[in-house]
């Protein structure tokens, strides 16, 4: 063996040493982690350890210790330490360390170098909780970043989900969560299922155990579900818990109903004789109580404006109406609150509601809990509920839109608190309607008079561009007409129908160079500038989640077209059915006379959730409407 060979084997050993070392203490090297942990991962945990105790009913120490190692730099959101603390919840011990990739301790972070922020969101008037914040910065990549801290807190009505996969291209290597309670509490849990993989559990008396190893990341997918509908998840709840100092019992909906009305809503309605006149003079002439709630929802809406607040147990319980009189605002329980005490003085029935806003959650009816982010209104009207958003102070009379729509909520009623489904609005009722004229010029620019009407939840989305300065709303249509070139908008019109809630749009629209040569004076152009679709569906031969949608719309178009004299219409495509589980399209275009073209469009598509077998069909839909949609007319000048 030569002197040479036997060094780079020396150099090798040591080097092997080095890491085996590195192992043996810290475990945290990266260079032999298992393949199927790394591919498509960010980042992995390489651990998760949770502790919760339950000491009393007032009284929790949360434990945990977590370990990530970062692969890349689209994996450093992975290594952020975040944790809130307030008045009832202290964070302590905290320690955060760094490795790198071969294991070795690289950094201990500084207590001065973990910031303490005020924990704004950006709406929120008064808001007495802080945030401890941490981001390391990297010099290179795989670095592990290991955090360990403790939590006490007095809110036993909130207890830590065990989740042990909370972001696509996050792999798990271990996991564990361990909970312990006294007997006397009585602690109940769910386990959510999931066909991804399964939580180890051991059950004991006082004790729960949960734990996952070797979890392979995941790989987000066109039109899936969110991903925390995906994953199994473990959740709790106290039958004896406390709020902010606040005892609170919930063995059932009825009892955790009553306790909500008694403890966060009593005696917060008391309004002002002045204010009980206005509201008596208001609906005194209302033909019924719909009318009467609509005129008070309607006063609402003027004189309040949304503010939030979270302090203390003030983030479930609503300030006192009184106060709302006179300051004018509130967050969604205050305004929530308000609402109900002036239906109250009418005589009008209403609840008040917890909700899930935002993306479609459901209240978990399983689990009897405080559970919701937002609070709405619920009104019994026969056979109907008119539901009432109560922050926005423009949205119609007993809509709610995507915001709220289509899920399980907590109504609270002292003589049957109960879970209930908001208000779903289907896809025909989800409706776009465009009918335009547009004039082809003799250089081969267009000038466009458009209507665009919006209903439902297509009202949601556009409504607000009424409230907006004159240049910007005309940049929403430069852009929404970026498929024209050099676009012009004027003469912009809307007219809110709030009755009917939809929301019309009326303009004028000028673009050049509409027409592409296709050869010696012949020219093609698309129909379709208003509603084509932007894309298709990525191909996908291993599908792993179910297809999507949630929700339907219904997209109608009308455009008539008028060709410059001197042009003779030479090619008009065949019209188009599409039917399927996913939803219908039906494009025609008729020739009226040698100048004038009708182009018709309908596009309907069904929510609701698909097997991922149907992915395949899915996509072979979308892109035959995707083609259809970019269908041409020619069109030929005629020679004299």
């Amino acid at each position: 063996m030569s002197h040479s060979t036997k060094q780079i084997l020396l150099s090798i050993l040591f080097l092997l040493s080095i890491l085996t070392e590195s192992y043996a203490q810290q475990g945290y090297q990266t260079l032999f982690i298992d393949e199927g942990l790394t591919n498509n991962a960010q980042g992995i945990v390489r651990k998760y350890d949770t502790n919760v105790q339950i000491l009393s009913s007032k009284k929790m120490l949360i434990t945990k210790t977590w370990a990530i190692t970062i692969l890349n730099n689209s994996g450093d959101s992975f290594a952020k330490f975040i944790a809130y603390y307030s008045n009832f919840e202290k964070i302590k011990n905290i320690k955060i360390v760094i490795y790198n990739a071969f294991g070795n301790k690289i950094k201990q972070v500084k207590k001065n170098e973990i910031r303490d922020y005020p924990a704004e969101d950006g709406f929120s008037l008064y808001n007495d909780t802080r945030v401890l914040y941490y981001q390391h910065i990297p010099a290179s990549y795989p670095y592990t970043i290991e955090v360990s801290y403790k939590t006490e807190s007095s809110n036993t009505a909130f207890i830590p989900d065990y989740y042990p996969v909370w972001s696509s291209h996050l792999s798990v290597e271990q996991s564990n969560y361990k909970i312990t309670y006294p007997a006397d509490l009585n602690l109940h849990y769910k386990y959510k299922e999931s066909d991804l993989f399964n939580i180890e559990q051991e059950l004991l008396p006082q004790s729960l155990a949960f734990s996952v190893k070797n979890i392979s990341a995941i790989t987000p997918e066109d039109y899936a579900p969110h991903l925390s509908s995906l994953v199994p998840k473990v959740s709790f709840a106290l039958e004896q818990f406390s709020l902010a100092g606040v005892k609170g019992n919930a063995k059932n909906w009825q009892e955790l109903g009553l306790w909500i009305n008694e403890k966060l809503l009593k005696d917060r309605n008391t309004l002002s004789e002045e204010t009980k006149n206005k509201i008596l003079s208001i609906v005194k002439d209302a033909p019924n109580n719909h009318e009467k709630a609509k005129r008070i929802y309607e006063y609402m809406q003027d004189k309040t404006r949304y503010v939030s607040v979270q302090i203390g147990i003030g983030g479930w319980r609503p300030m006192p109406a009184m106060e709302v009189d006179q300051k004018a605002y509130g967050d969604c329980k205050a305004l929530a609150n308000y609402t109900k005490s002036l239906l109250d003085i009418a005589g009008i029935d209403s609840y008040y509601t917890l909700v899930y806003g935002g993306s479609k959650r459901n209240i978990d009816n399983d689990l009897v809990c405080l559970q919701g982010n937002h609070a709405i209104l619920m009104i019994p009207e026969g056979k109907d509920t008119i539901w009432l958003e109560c922050t926005s102070q423009k949205v119609p009379f007993g809509f709610i839109g995507g915001f709220t729509d289509d899920r399980e909520v907590f109504v609270v009623n002292p003589s049957g608190s109960k879970i209930v489904k908001t208000k779903n609005y289907e896809s025909k009722n989800n409706r776009i309607a465009t009918t335009a004229t547009i004039n082809i010029d003799k250089d081969l620019g267009i000038e466009a008079s458009i209507n665009i009407k919006n209903c439902g939840k297509a009202y949601d989305d556009i409504y607000y561009i009424e409230f907006i300065k004159k240049d910007k709303q005309k940049l929403h249509y430069k852009k929404s007409f970026s498929n024209l070139s050099t676009v012009k908008v004027s003469n912009i019109k809307f007219e809110n129908d709030k009755t009917n809630i939809c929301f019309n749009e009326t303009l004028d629209l000028k673009a050049q160079k509409y027409l592409t040569a296709l050869q010696e004076d012949e020219y093609f152009f698309n129909p379709n500038i208003f509603s084509a679709i932007g894309s298709v569906p990525s191909k996908n031969d291993d599908r792993k989640f179910p297809i999507y949608i949630e929700s339907g719309f219904l997209h109608q178009d009308k455009v008539t077209l008028i060709i410059p004299e001197g042009y003779a219409i030479s090619y008009i495509p065949e019209d188009k059915t599409i039917n399927g589980i996913f939803g219908t399209y039906k494009m025609h275009i008729s020739k009226v006379s040698d100048t004038k073209i009708i182009y018709e469009r309908s596009f309907e598509i069904n929510a609701g959730t698909f097997p991922k077998e149907e992915y395949k069909a899915y996509r072979k839909f979308i892109k035959q409407i995707y083609k259809s949609d970019r269908q041409k007319i020619i069109i030929k000048k005629i020679q004299l």
